[in-house]
């Protein structure tokens, strides 16, 4: 990969190559995060309790005066 700097002296299909190849490496970084990411709430599902955040049946109300 050429240095960057100075983007004149890149032919068009140089810039072009470039600038593919900084997307197609932006696209492997975010299935990369988005398969690490679905990994990581697969496990969080199953370590969770089964009521999760749900509210309970039963909600207590409480007021605390002056």
């Amino acid at each position: 990969m050429p240095n960057c700097a100075d983007s004149t002296r890149l032919s068009p299909d140089e810039r072009f190559r470039e600038v593919a190849a900084i997307l197609a490496a932006g696209v492997l970084r975010l299935r990369q995060s988005s398969a690490l990411s679905s990994e990581n709430t697969e496990k969080n599902r199953a370590e969770s309790p089964p009521d999760g955040l749900e509210v309970p049946t039963k909600t207590r109300l409480s007021v605390r005066v002056g």
